[in-house]
């Protein structure tokens, strides 16, 4: 399938906001994440998802599935951003068409839960989405925060084209050469348990010549060690041909252990012999760096770089 790029956005754009997995966690955040949406110059449309709530999710997987369906094909949206991530995702993938999300070219936005969308947008859809902070991420103002919004907007409003993350991010990118050597193909992934969660579901990513990249919060070190076996014993990993590692927050060993997350990731990836680069800057931690999930990319692990090719 062709993969395309989003179309870029306008500066007063009107734009899309919902809730695809995780609610609101109180009453009063509404306001402030409008708020941080509306900074960036965008006029805010607010989806119903925004205010639903059905335990930890924000309404029936079909109700917010309806809402991305609206959001992506209503022609007076350019944009598509997410309140959060949490949890929930999954449930609106069956009833979502990835063709015609991906026919709109809409610009959508979102990380952590929201890798579940991510991937089948792009290899289903054909279009290519942005793994990049929520908008409740950019209630704060801070200096790694203004360094996100910065490139984040550069995503935003300029065409998606060849690019440099070691040049773009500067001091703010620290490369961990894992397993040196240069590889070439479509980037794929995002947060690790739910990008593992895709295995053996109509939405696991196929093809070829994958570039995976992987982050994750709040999980011990042990259950990366479990996430990634799963993955690898799944057969995916036989098509992917190197591996980008972001942050991995708040990942430290359980009780007894001692290896630290990445010790844990580089010994579960080292039998594949691939290149492998971390200290890469998205994630759950700040700055977070955009990455176009679908894109065409090349991995320079040895130099320590990752460039965007094209679509």
């Amino acid at each position: 399938m062709k993969i395309r790029f989003p179309l870029p956005v306008s500066r007063d754009a009107r734009v899309a906001l919902l809730a695809p997995a995780s609610p609101l966690s109180n009453a009063g955040e509404l306001p402030s994440v409008v708020a941080a949406a509306s900074s960036f110059g965008f006029r805010v449309k607010e989806f119903p998802s925004l205010t639903r709530r059905l335990d930890y999710v924000a309404g029936t997987g079909v109700q917010r599935a309806a809402d991305l369906t609206k959001a992506f094909t209503d022609p007076k949206l350019e944009a598509v951003f997410c309140l959060r991530g949490g949890y929930g995702t999954a449930h609106t993938l069956p009833h979502l068409d990835f063709k015609a999300l991906g026919a709109t070219r809409r610009m959508f936005a979102g990380y952590s839960d929201l890798t579940a969308l991510l991937n089948p947008l792009a290899t289903l859809g054909g279009l290519v989405g942005l793994h990049a902070p929520t908008m409740n991420f950019f209630q704060r103002d801070d200096e790694p925060t203004r360094i996100s919004r910065a490139i984040f907007e550069k995503f935003l409003f300029e065409p998606i084209g060849a690019l440099s993350y070691r040049e773009a991010a500067g001091a703010s990118f620290v490369p961990v050469t894992i397993r040196k050597g240069v590889a070439e193909g479509r980037l794929l992934g995002g947060n690790l348990s739910v990008f593992a969660s895709l295995i053996g579901t109509p939405y696991e990513p196929r093809g070829k010549d994958i570039v995976l990249f992987i982050e994750e919060i709040g999980e011990k070190a042990y259950r990366l060690d479990r996430m990634l076996t799963q993955v690898i014993q799944s057969g995916f990993m036989n098509r992917v041909v190197g591996v980008v590692i972001g942050h991995l927050t708040d990942c430290g060993p359980a009780g007894n252990d001692t290896d630290d997350a990445l010790t844990v990731v580089k010994r579960v990836l080292d039998p594949l012999r691939i290149p492998t680069l971390a200290g890469f800057p998205a994630g759950h931690e700040r700055p977070s760096f955009p990455l176009p999930i679908g894109a065409t990319v090349r991995l320079d692990a040895t130099r320590g770089d990752l460039h965007i090719i094209g679509a």
